[in-house]
């Protein structure tokens, strides 16, 4: 068979990006594959795409779009009609779209109704809270999915025995993630962070705070900030603020809370790679993201999660997560503290090598599309 496998792999965050980053480099090994980056971004510029990527040693992205629309159903739409513009003018055999974000939507939608073979990476995760706009997606990209990529067992069951997808369609990949965190980690990098920011090693904690829930009222921020207030009476914080969560702080004023506290050092979003190198020196881990608790769980770091819910419950079953309320966190961060370091398994196939296994099946799956037996 001469012809090659178009494959686009479609990114719109920073996520996205450490998904299909691994994916992209074991593909461009593959004599069979010719696979291309696309990024549908929002609010980024092209300088900040490019650098996101270098981060990876990816320094070609096929196509670049950036969305403008910030309400929903805009931003769902733009996100349809450019993927559909790009299909137009540059048809593949194959569409992989990560995770769960608008852009996984309106890409896997754009590419179906064009009748493109859609692959969902780390399909099968659930909350169960069908609040979520992360939940709706996810099922959503599922339910359309021509073939789906599952990172643990626990959503490999999810997609067969609960929803009832084929079992021909689905296959047990691991964490992709896992294989940007292998490939990033570097201790002195970890040791070079850590003087710049005034930390000892296992001395600090590390805090994310993005979701709505958390940062998007007054009120809830001002009971982040609280938390935040007595863990640093603890240990000292380093708080990497989202933008979104920046500009509540100010608009209310409750920046200048966490400003005024040495013990807090506030900065701006750190890059993966210096994020996840001082994460790994951390003590423990208090957070509302959905990726870091995997990371924590391979870096062996108590990750406190401040959310009632988790689509990735595998974390708290090795024992490295735990789900936290705002009232309960403080008694938790004692108890870490009090103890020696938790035991935390493994995860099975958590082990850097899924990509390689997600080159391997789609490979399969284009002879089949091919008609090879």
């Amino acid at each position: 068979m001469s012809e090659r496998c178009s494959i686009h792999l479609v990114a719109g965050t920073r996520p996205n990006v450490m998904k299909v980053a691994p994916l992209f480099k074991a593909l461009k090994k593959q004599q069979w594959a010719e696979p291309s980056i696309v990024f549908l971004g929002q609010h980024y510029s092209e300088n900040m795409c490019h650098d996101l990527f270098s981060e990876f040693d990816i320094h070609e992205i096929r196509h670049f779009r950036p969305l403008k629309s910030r309400s929903f159903g805009e931003r769902m739409g733009e996100i349809i009609s450019s993927y559909t513009e790009i299909l137009t003018e540059d048809p593949p055999h194959i569409v992989v779209v990560p995770g769960d974000v608008d852009v996984t939507v309106g890409a896997a939608m754009a590419a179906k109704r064009r009748k493109h073979h859609v692959v969902h990476l780390e399909a099968g995760l659930r909350s169960h809270d069908g609040n979520m706009p992360e939940e709706q997606n996810r099922k959503l990209v599922d339910s359309i999915s021509d073939y789906l990529l599952a990172p643990s067992e626990d959503a490999y069951q999810n997609l067969i025995f609960h929803e009832g997808h084929d079992h021909l369609r689905v296959a047990l990949v691991g964490n992709i993630m896992i294989d940007a965190l292998k490939q990033t980690l570097d201790r002195e990098r970890a040791q070079r962070l850590l003087a710049k920011f005034d930390l000892r090693e296992r001395g600090f904690a590390a805090v994310t705070l993005h979701r709505p829930s958390n940062v998007d009222t007054e009120q809830a921020l001002a009971k982040c900030c609280l938390m935040l207030t007595e863990i640093a009476q603890r240990l000292p914080i380093l708080f990497p603020v989202h933008p979104r969560t920046r500009a509540m702080l100010e608009r209310t004023g409750l920046i200048e809370r966490l400003e005024s506290n040495p013990a807090i050092r506030l900065c701006a979003p750190l890059s993966y790679s210096d994020f996840v190198n001082l994460v790994s020196a951390s003590r423990l881990i208090v957070t509302d993201s959905g990726g870091i608790q995997e990371e924590a769980v391979v870096m062996k770091v108590p990750c406190l999660t401040l959310r009632e819910s988790t689509e990735r419950p595998v974390t708290v079953v090795v024992g490295g997560n735990t789900l936290v309320s705002e009232e309960d966190v403080i008694a938790q961060v004692d108890w870490e503290l009090a103890s020696e370091s938790r035991p935390i398994a493994s995860v099975p196939l958590w082990d850097g090598r899924t990509a390689e296994r997600c080159a391997h099946i789609m490979r399969v799956q284009w002879l089949k599309m091919n008609g090879a037996q």
